[in-house]
């Protein structure tokens, strides 16, 4: 009796598992799953994923285990917290196991290398982007720590490019960061590469004389910084939409670039866009977007207010300055003024340490009469202070903005990271500070926020962070 039950069991629960099946809802079924999908469609669902994500999908089966070294998308390795031996170890052992071909891209982030006096591992990573060809290459090998050894890396020279047969040819975009690339490896990319749109230069100490010339249809956007040895540039670009350049003073690079919309200027050169306005007159009428670096003291002050060139088609303002106490900072208002049609104006200041050499401000002193002229801007709309300290110069530069410009709709003043800040100031700024906050004209950072967001009009939204 029983045996009969147990078989009549059975035959039910074969029978509801052949229904299951038919249904397609067994456990092992691979009818509509990813299972089902032929290995180029997988191949191109792990492309779009993170690399170590897809890397971890070769434990799921044995058809799974080499799908990803197949994959085109994005080989990115950034060394955060891993050891600069682990780091070296993992990208090279990627690399070789990778075989997929053509890449995105193929980016390197490797800020605590201490490179040493072999740098084949480096060259591999190089080599590995023309094997791939690559459309992104970035090779980012700046150092966090200043004590660590200074020497870069030297990027591949022109021999050793052209002993392959198709170096770079699909090549979009490079970024090399405290990389030594010689000019005539730049001028090879520049004229070989014919889909190149970003080209990015920082920290190189073997770069010096610079063209970067037409035919480039697609160069949209070019960067030089921190080239310490850089002695000229030359730019005759059409096409060109962005460009940036911080660095040592040289004669104008740009030449011929109707189309550009967004500049970048810092070092020493930026002082130039200050002082030597008709060095820019050619081009700065065009700018969409303007963002000056004025962190470096010069040697140098003139207290006359310069004749500005006129940034007619200027939409956004972005001002990075060091500044002193005591010191005015009225002139930006005479940037504004040089930008009737400014919507967005966006300043941080940074109060160095005394310098020994008495390194003057990289701006001109001026009165509110030199700087506003009578002037009422009737189109800004937006006003952001970043690092607000409440000294008595921000003070009176947001008073001063408020009086020339009533349609400004949002104020944004940030004092975040002030505490931070003002523990390395020099002692005799803070002293000054302790001294005014106990004469209770300066009782915190965060209520000379507030008291200056009374400043506005009702129907201007202030915000304070």
């Amino acid at each position: 009796m029983e045996m009969n039950k147990h078989k009549a069991n059975s035959v039910a629960q074969n029978s509801r598992k052949r229904k299951r099946k038919e249904k397609g809802i067994g456990k092992h079924n691979d009818s509509g799953g990813i299972e089902k999908l032929p290995d180029d469609m997988l191949i191109a669902i792990l492309s779009c994923m993170r690399l170590k994500d897809a890397v971890k999908t070769s434990i799921f089966s044995r058809r799974w285990r080499y799908l990803w070294r197949f994959t085109s998308g994005k080989l990115v390795f950034v060394d955060r917290e891993m050891e600069t031996e682990n780091f070296k170890s993992w990208v090279n052992h990627i690399l070789q196991l990778h075989r997929g071909r053509p890449v995105d891209s193929l980016i390197i982030r490797f800020i605590n290398l201490v490179l040493g006096p072999q740098s084949s591992d480096i060259d591999s990573w190089v080599f590995s982007a023309i094997h791939k060809d690559v459309k992104k290459f970035e090779l980012n090998l700046k150092r966090v720590e200043f004590n660590l050894p200074v020497q870069n890396y030297e990027f591949p020279n022109i021999d050793k490019l052209l002993s392959f047969k198709y170096p770079f040819v699909s090549l979009k975009s490079l970024i090399l960061v405290h990389v030594d690339i010689e000019d005539e490896v730049v001028q090879y990319f520049l004229a070989s590469c014919i889909y190149i749109e970003c080209l990015c230069i920082r920290g190189s100490s073997a770069t010096k004389n610079l063209q970067v010339v037409d035919p480039l249809p697609n160069l949209k956007k070019l960067e030089v910084s921190d080239c310490s040895n850089i002695q000229s540039i030359e730019i005759n670009a059409m096409n060109l939409v962005t460009c940036t350049y911080q660095g040592s003073k040289i004669n104008s690079p740009f030449v011929k670039t109707p189309n550009l919309r967004e500049l970048t200027l810092g070092g020493l050169f930026c002082k130039s866009f200050i002082f030597k306005p008709n060095k820019h007159s050619s081009y700065s009428a065009t700018l969409v977007k303007l963002v000056l670096n004025l962190n470096t003291r010069v040697r140098k002050r003139t207290n006359s207010s310069p004749d500005l060139p006129q940034l007619h088609s200027l939409k956004r303002l972005e001002l990075n300055a060091v500044a002193k106490i005591g010191r005015g900072l009225l002139f930006f208002i005479s940037l504004i003024k040089a930008s009737p049609n400014l919507l967005e104006f966006r300043i941080e200041l940074k109060y160095p340490t005394p310098d020994p050499l008495r390194l003057k401000m990289p701006y001109p002193s001026v009165t509110w009469q030199q700087a506003r002229g009578g002037f009422c801007h009737k189109k800004l709309k937006v006003v952001e202070m970043i690092s607000f300290i409440g000294h008595e110069e921000e003070r009176d530069l947001l008073d001063k903005i408020a009086e020339i410009a009533p349609s400004i709709e949002k104020v944004l003043i940030d004092t975040r990271n002030t505490h931070r800040r003002d523990h390395k100031l020099p002692k005799s700024i803070l002293g000054e500070v302790r001294e005014q906050m106990k004469s209770n004209v300066w009782s915190s950072t965060e209520s000379h926020a507030m008291v200056m967001s009374c400043r506005f009009p009702l129907e201007t939204k202030v915000v304070v962070k």
